[in-house]
């Protein structure tokens, strides 16, 4: 008789936060460690498992985002509730929790700079025109304490549509998309200041600045500095995993 193999999901390489958030979630239940029970810092985790500490940090983030550990400014990582072993993080599709905000920042960053530039080239006055409305009524909305994340996507799809590369602006939707994935929720819930919510608010201004002068260093530079200071506030630095 011949055997089949049985049934299961796909063999997939795990990306390095989730792997990260399994060995932490493994230390809990292998140490049995208890609901408020305080956790290694994160500078232990990086050492120990031979990785920097943004990526332990990332690993938190999805950890916090999904209800397991806290951590408190200058106070630890605690255990908020026992996790289930092996269990996929909440936001999973078919097993897959996605690219982290790390690996999307390091996306935006090869490209979103160069995206600028040419709008800063071949931006026509309507484009830059309807770039600075949007960019005023988000900054209004951000004055007002009113939501504008949804707006915020839209404008960096407008800006890819004003450099007039059709396959660019078709490729944003799904890079932005994973923006307003619940990690970042739990980032800017975490870190990000009224101060720096207002920065980057002014980066549009600046941008459409550029634009207006033609200055395609000056855009590319405000864009990358702008992705790099997110990375900074979320990760404490900007580099490969």
């Amino acid at each position: 008789m011949v055997r089949t193999f049985p049934t299961a999901a796909p063999v997939r390489r795990l990306r390095l936060y989730e792997e990260i958030a399994a060995r932490v979630a493994a230390y809990i239940l292998d140490h049995d460690v208890p609901a408020g029970g305080r956790l290694p810092a994160e500078g232990e985790i990086a050492r120990s498992l031979g990785v920097s500490r943004p990526a332990v940090r990332e690993a938190i983030v999805a950890l916090e985002t999904a209800g397991i550990v806290i951590a408190r400014s200058g106070g630890g990582l605690f255990v908020l509730r026992r996790p289930r072993r092996g269990a996929p993080l909440p936001w999973a599709r078919r097993g897959d929790p996605g690219p982290g905000p790390r690996e999307q920042l390091r996306a935006r960053l090869l490209i979103e700079p160069e995206i600028a530039a040419e709008a800063a080239r071949v931006a026509t006055t309507a484009h830059v025109d309807a770039l600075d409305e949007a960019a005023r009524s988000i900054a209004a909305a951000a004055t007002a304490g009113l939501p504008f994340a949804e707006e915020a996507v839209e404008w960096h799809i407008a800006l890819a549509e004003a450099a007039g590369v059709a396959p660019l602006a078709e490729f944003m939707p799904r890079l932005l998309d994973s923006a307003q994935h619940a990690m970042w929720r739990t980032i800017r819930a975490k870190s990000e200041t009224d101060k720096q919510a207002s920065a980057r608010n002014g980066v549009r201004e600046r941008l459409v600045a550029a634009l207006r002068a033609r200055d395609a260093e000056a855009a590319r530079r405000v864009m990358r500095e702008h992705l790099e200071a997110v990375a900074q506030i979320a990760f404490g630095e900007v580099e490969d995993a």
